[in-house]
């Protein structure tokens, strides 16, 4: 009966399409038009129009399987056998054609006669009021009424108690599969069964019956076309025909543990709590492999922010096993070459993938060792302020913030005799979990409802002619005006106008929307600001100037050509920047993202380190020779295999359809997949001007750059500001780099004198200091004007010594309304008796300023000079109340 991963996959997937399903190949993880979801998680986030039965349907039964992220149960992975982050869903759906009957039949056959499971390992459960699917279980299938359970709204209802709690929209009973392990995997109870905790039944297939509409009311109409909507967790089913213990012990995970094991320099499966440490690395480097290959890059907001999470735990794991320094990078051709088959992308990019990893990974090493300061921080006000335990919200802070562990913050503590609040950290971590979850579901009804659903019922799309004409007759098939859609509107009215066809481009890939007028009969004349596009559907944007317009009327429309040119010639010249990039800086430089506009055009790349201004220079005159060399630009649409043979570059994490249009410079200069308008040959750009090279987050920068009479303005712009400087200077506009390093080495010289002058005056003014005596401490206070910085701190390093071990300085200097605080307590007085760090947590307020340190040295500034007598005053009563 044991089945390898992948020819579970591929049985699946060919079972269903042999009975008329369409392939559809997985999702991106990132949802496309859909605001209410992270990430993709489940089969059926690609299909929502087909079960409404709004948009173009091209078929009406599909399977897929579907990559997933969840997080709402990440503490569970790597403790239980089956929870993961990102995981494979099976599915086989049907939009208003097939339905219970069907669904129940070719699961049943798919299990016990294409997978050979033994009908005595498998029970099934149905909607304690679904007569409808009982009766085919038990009549049809031949189950006795012992292997079908009836269970409530809860168990057996999708959403999970949709009919009382929502959310409103499409609903329905469902019927569960389960697959008995064995008695090995049970409690031994006499009634162990479905329902039962002890693991031993596992539910490995769902059919989801989408028949009813659930209402505000809480009422349940029944949807005008019944749908199907099946789930089987490719992992689960995985470990069920492998019969491993958990999911993480089949065959596409055992590569994985097994090289974490080896950096760990131990074995998978010697002890259980590395076991489970091994196991959510595994789990987690892949969610983070596949979540950079779908474009999702490292931030510290949404999809951004749980993919750094999800690495850092990983990168924790790791440094609870043993691994030192870096390692995750490491796995992600691991985790290539496993699911090669099914998403060979990921092997093809896996080189930039890790560097995307390393450059986050060795970011957190870092954060990670300022968390160790922080808590020791936090440890010693606690202690201060005379309490036995750390707040539990300031340990979660750091958890949240820096990534820093519970347990080693509790290590930590420990060691000085403190506590953690755990209550208060798990309240402020649900609290945490809640808001993620919150953001990370569906609100509200399950699809979105409103003006764009009721237009996608009216058409497919609209037909875009915009790539050879300016102007096209179109007919008007919706009006929106505010958040309804209206049969006319008149002058002086915001509306938002669908049509059959259209001259406008609407905002995508990048590119920003077209701008324009649509005209018609009685003086029409719409301004349009702005075109979005929406699941292929064109939503023109703007004002009625005059007349007015009316669902069918026969419009024309017309866009602002001169502000299209403009845009066309920032487009064309992201490819030949594209092309430069990988010139320069190597192939791994692979475009992260980018924004076309008349204006001007940025381009995100992968790069893990600064481009120099030699690099700069060399990309720019790259792409003014391809300008000069005046190349045609070609565009052509074909399907994707032959495009990929013709060389053509895909995005990172993009979805392409069957056909694509693939967009050529020159005879293979540059080749790329694109939907945007472009210029037809690359003489008109004119040239191309860098304004910009920047980071944008871990590991990607951005380049922007103009085009065109931007590109000569900018140009105009530098050149009369040489001139100017030059005339100023007194030189050639050639010799002005030599003019100014000369005044800047001048500059430097006369800094130098003025600090050795300023230095002399320190010193003599430091021998005439005499020291205090404080009990056993001799104290030197003193203001230093003009002195901060390193200045001041060498000044208290000259007094120290002096001072010798029962020595305490503090100094303070000015400069303008800037003060530097520098404190350090002799080895004889620190810690034991005298810190410097405390003392500079009571004195820097005084001087509207913060600091800290070590407790022989520390160090604040501030922004209030009218404090110092005040501080200098208060140092003998704090060394004296220290003392004693």
């Amino acid at each position: 009966m044991s089945m390898t991963t992948d020819e579970i996959r591929s049985c699946y997937l060919n079972f269903f399409v042999e009975r008329g399903a369409k392939l559809c190949p997985s999702d991106s993880l990132v949802p496309a038009n859909d605001p209410t979801l992270l990430f993709t998680g489940a089969g059926m986030n690609q299909f929502k129009d087909y079960f409404l039965g709004i948009g173009k349907m091209d078929f009406r039964r599909a399977t897929s399987c579907q990559k997933c992220i969840r997080t709402g149960d990440i503490m569970n992975v790597g403790v239980t056998p089956s929870h993961h982050t990102l995981f494979e869903m099976l599915g086989n759906f049907s939009f208003g054609d097939y339905f219970k009957t069907e669904a129940i039949e070719w699961a049943w056959e798919f299990l016990t006669g294409t997978m050979k499971i033994p009908e005595a390992r498998l029970q099934v459960s149905v909607h304690e009021n679904d007569d409808e699917a009982f009766g085919i279980w038990k009549n049809k299938m031949g189950l006795p009424e012992s292997k079908i359970s009836r269970l409530g709204d809860h168990d057996n209802f999708w959403p999970a108690d949709a009919p009382k709690l929502g959310p409103n929209g499409p609903c329905g009973p469902c019927s569960e599969i389960f697959f008995d392990r064995g008695e090995q995997f049970g409690c031994g109870a006499a009634d162990c069964g479905i329902t039962c905790d002890c693991r031993r039944h596992v539910e490995i297939w769902n059919l989801v019956f989408t028949q009813f509409d659930r209402q505000s009311d809480g009422s349940l109409p029944p949807l005008p076309q019944c749908n199907i909507d099946t789930g089987m967790g490719l992992e689960r089913m995985a470990s069920c025909m492998q019969g491993t213990v958990t999911n993480m012990d089949i065959d596409i995970f055992q590569p994985l543990t097994a090289k974490i094991a080896e950096m760990a320099e131990t074995s998978y499966g010697k002890e259980k709590a590395a076991d489970v440490l091994i196991r959510r690395i595994a789990d987690h480097a892949r969610a983070v492999t596949f979540c950079i290959g779908d474009g999702v890059v490292p931030a510290n907001s949404h999809r951004g922010y749980v993919l750094k999470r999800l690495l850092r735990r990983a990168v924790l794991d790791g440094r609870n096993l043993g691994i030192r320094g870096a390692f995750l990078s490491q796995m992600v051709p691991v985790v290539g070459k496993v699911m090669n088959k099914p998403y060979p992308e990921i092997l093809e990019r896996a080189e930039s993938i890790a560097e995307i990893v390393a450059s986050e990974e060795d970011k957190f090493l870092s954060t990670l060792e300022k968390g160790l300061t922080l808590i020791d921080m936090a440890t010693e006000n606690t202690k201060k302020a005379g309490k036995a335990e750390l707040d539990g919200r300031t340990a979660f802070e750091l958890y949240d913030t820096y990534g820093f562990p519970y347990e080693l913050a509790e290590e930590v503590v420990e060691k000085n005799g403190l506590t953690i609040d755990r209550e208060g950290f798990d309240t402020a971590m649900a609290e945490a979990k809640e808001k993620a979850r919150a953001g990370a579901k569906m609100k509200g009804d399950v699809f979105a409802k409103g003006p764009v659903t009721e237009v996608k019922k009216r058409t497919g799309g609209t037909e875009f002619l915009g790539y050879d004409n300016d102007s096209v007759d179109a007919k008007v098939i919706a009006i929106i005006s505010g958040d309804s859609l209206v049969g006319k509107a008149g002058a002086g009215t915001e509306v938002t106008i669908v049509l059959d066809k259209t001259s406008f481009y609407g905002e995508s890939g990048g590119q920003v929307g077209d701008t324009g007028s649509i005209v018609g009969p009685g003086n029409l004349v719409i301004e349009i600001d702005d075109t979005q596009k929406i699941d292929g559907i064109h939503f023109h944007v703007g004002r009625i100037e005059s007349g007015e317009i009316s669902e069918g009327m026969a419009v024309s429309t017309q866009i602002d050509t001169a502000r299209r040119l403009d845009i066309r010639r920032n487009h064309t010249v992201t490819h030949l920047l594209h092309k430069a990039l990988h010139e320069v800086l190597g192939p791994k430089a692979e475009q992260k993202g980018s924004y076309v506009s008349p204006e001007r055009m940025r381009f995100d790349f992968q790069h893990g380190q600064k481009v120099t201004d030699d690099e700069c220079r060399r990309i720019e005159e790259i792409v003014n020779k391809a300008i000069l060399a005046d190349f045609p630009v070609v565009t052509e649409v074909m399907d994707v295999e032959n495009a990929k043979k013709k060389g053509a570059m895909a995005l990172f994490g993009e979805k392409y359809g069957a056909s694509v249009r693939v967009v050529q410079v020159g005879d293979g200069y540059s080749t790329e997949l694109c939907g945007g308008t472009h210029i037809h040959r690359t003489a008109p750009i004119g040239s191309f001007r860098i304004l910009s090279e920047e980071s944008v987050s871990s590991g990607v920068r951005r380049i922007e750059g103009v085009t065109g009479i931007a590109a000569y303005r900018t140009a105009s712009d530098e050149g009369k500001i040489l001139a100017t400087l030059a005339n100023e200077l007194k030189v050639p506009a050639v010799e002005l780099a030599e003019r100014i390093k000369a005044i800047l080495e001048d500059a430097k010289n006369a800094r130098k004198e003025l600090n050795a002058i300023k230095a002399e005056a320190v010193s003599a003014s430091l021998s005439e200091i005499t020291p205090v005596e404080i009990g056993e401490a001799k104290v030197v206070a003193q203001k230093l004007d003009g002195v901060l910085g390193k200045d001041l701190a060498a000044a208290s390093d000259t007094i120290a010594k002096k001072l010798g071990d029962n020595g305490v300085t503090v100094l303070v200097g000015t400069d303008g309304d800037k003060v530097g605080l520098v404190i350090k307590v002799g080895k004889a007085l620190a810690p034991a008796k005298l810190k410097a760090g405390d003392m500079v947590k009571e004195l820097a307020p005084m001087v509207g300023g913060g600091g800290g340190g070590r407790p022989e040295m520390a160090q604040a500034g501030g922004k209030n000079p009218a404090g110092i007598d005040d501080l200098l005053k208060a140092v003998p009563e704090l060394i004296q109340k220290a003392l004693s």
